[in-house]
């Protein structure tokens, strides 16, 4: 009984020290805990309530934005439009359809259909998207999957579905970024990371996107950028 006793007292002083006290060494072990608690409690416990081995995102493109971005010096891109930035102004909806609505129309996606799908106005680079893993893909939802094995990309790629075929129980979906002019396909020759989203498997497929939240991403964008610099 008195070992258990002061067993408990020197984990209750351990955990006062930790994080009561203003040492250094206190504030490296309490970071250690905290890493500890993200990484193999919080996370595996989270992956297993959604369904999927990544069930938060950070959002490193522009690729889904439905905004003009910057790509030379004061010119503004946006499905392959340019604008100057004397020109520029946040866009709405119906503006962006405007820029953008020609190439799903198209694929016979009217905007009526655009707007009932989830995330309708895309998001941002530095957002963080929620990722669902146990569903039915449909056109319109937003998935996150890995790339073809040419591909480059070092990280799996967050794209709306936009074509679904199902033949002899094989199931191979097509996908485009909202902010893109097309989809990535190998044979584009300023695709330089050998992305292809015309034909992804389903076993490609990490989950849906269900829930974005705005800005958090930047903490992770900048922490890589800085470790990139570094070494």
């Amino acid at each position: 009984m008195n070992k258990e006793k002061n067993l408990f007292n020197k984990l209750k002083k351990f955990w006062n020290w930790t994080w009561n006290s203003d040492s250094i060494l206190s504030w490296f072990v309490a970071l250690i805990l905290i890493y500890i608690l993200i990484k193999f409690i919080f996370f595996p416990g989270l992956s297993f309530i959604m369904g999927t081995p990544l069930p938060l995102a950070g959002v490193e493109s522009s690729s889904m934005d439905h905004q003009f971005i910057k790509y030379q010096t004061n010119k503004y891109e946006l499905c392959g439009n340019s604008l100057n930035k004397e020109n520029l102004k946040k866009l709405n909806f119906n503006e962006y359809w405007e820029f953008c609505g020609e190439w799903y129309e198209d694929k016979e996606i009217t905007q009526d259909k655009f707007e009932k799908f989830p995330l309708k106005n895309g998001f941002s680079k530095g957002d963080i998207v929620i990722v669902w893993g146990r569903f039915t893909p449909k056109i319109g939802d937003i998935i996150i999957f890995q790339a073809n094995k040419e591909s480059l990309a070092p990280r799996p790629i967050v794209h709306r579905i936009v074509k679904i075929n199902n033949e002899n129980n094989k199931l191979t979906i097509g996908t485009k970024g909202d902010h893109n002019q097309d989809q990535l396909k190998i044979s584009n020759l300023q695709n330089t990371l050998r992305t292809d989203e015309t034909n992804i498997k389903e076993e490609q497929i990490i989950g849906k996107v269900i829930f974005k939240i705005p800005y958090l991403g930047w903490l992770k964008i900048f922490f890589i950028e800085i470790i990139n610099k570094i070494l």
